[in-house]
């Protein structure tokens, strides 16, 4: 009986350590929180059209949109009928209530929801209703985001704000390496050239360039580094260097003497 047991328990061991390394659970830690990477990829895009809106905002910009996102999707992009009565995408947007309407574009509700559902043009119609605000950068986010949202209960936004805050100084590069994610090897891997204009169309940038299996970008800094990183279980991405260190989604970041400051590198994974 006692060697079955053994026996029992040393299989039991084994087992879960062929799980352990087959299983990895897809998060991306941003501080001391955990998002699943659509979120980061949704929080990322979000960050993007603050950083390349039509007039340059500060950092407050992000935060507040990022608290209005997670409170009322959870940094989802809701597609119709998943909300609240007509309320679309990210920031759950009405286009009855006339969001989405853009001028001299065609404005019925069906290519209002179309827009709102596009989480970069969300971002920037709230964003142009937040500048409108006398005073947003500096009242109480709850206050702003409100202001904005105009929801049934404004408090609630309050609770999200060290998370924004989190948020935003990783995606926005304020912190080095602030954001790191881990998922299972992908099954679908974008080309190069596909992933380089999207890092040029979200964060307004015009140096990405493929090469081979990589895309590289020269001058930029932080920011293009959190995207890549937020973006690389959608991509495809299996490792992002700059300055003096490297992510990869087996390991997350470690120092890389290799990693130039000229550049940031981000390496497609490679299919086997």
């Amino acid at each position: 009986m006692a060697v079955l047991a053994v026996g029992v328990t040393f299989g039991l061991r084994a087992l879960l350590t062929t799980a352990k390394k087959h299983f990895v659970a897809d998060s991306c830690t941003v501080g001391g929180y955990t998002v699943d990477p659509d979120q980061a990829s949704v929080a990322a895009t979000m960050v993007g059209a603050v950083t390349s809106y039509r007039r340059t905002l500060p950092e407050r910009a992000s935060v507040l949109a990022l608290a209005a996102a997670l409170q009322e999707s959870k940094l989802t992009n809701l597609a119709p009928g998943d909300g609240d009565r007509d309320s679309v995408g990210v920031l759950q947007q009405r286009p009855s209530q006339g969001w989405g309407k853009v001028a001299g574009e065609p404005d019925t509700i069906a290519a209002r929801t179309a827009r709102l559902t596009d989480v970069a043009e969300a971002t920037r119609e709230f964003l142009a209703a937040l500048v409108k605000i006398s005073g947003w950068q500096t009242m109480p986010l709850a206050q702003a985001v409100q202001a904005v949202q105009i929801s049934a209960d404004g408090s609630a936004y309050a609770q999200h704000e060290p998370e924004a805050q989190a948020l935003a100084d990783a995606l926005q590069g304020k912190v080095a390496a602030g954001i790191t994610c881990a998922f299972a090897a992908p099954t679908e891997v974008a080309l190069p050239r596909v992933v380089a204009a999207q890092a040029r169309q979200q964060l307004g940038i015009d140096t990405p360039a493929p090469a081979g299996d990589t895309v590289r970008v020269p001058g930029a800094h932080w920011q293009t580094v959190a995207w890549f990183v937020a973006n690389a279980d959608r991509l495809g991405i299996e490792q992002v260097s700059y300055a003096g260190r490297t992510w990869t989604r087996p390991a997350g970041w470690r120092k890389d003497a290799k990693a130039a400051a000229a550049a940031v590198v981000a390496t497609m994974y490679r299919k086997k």
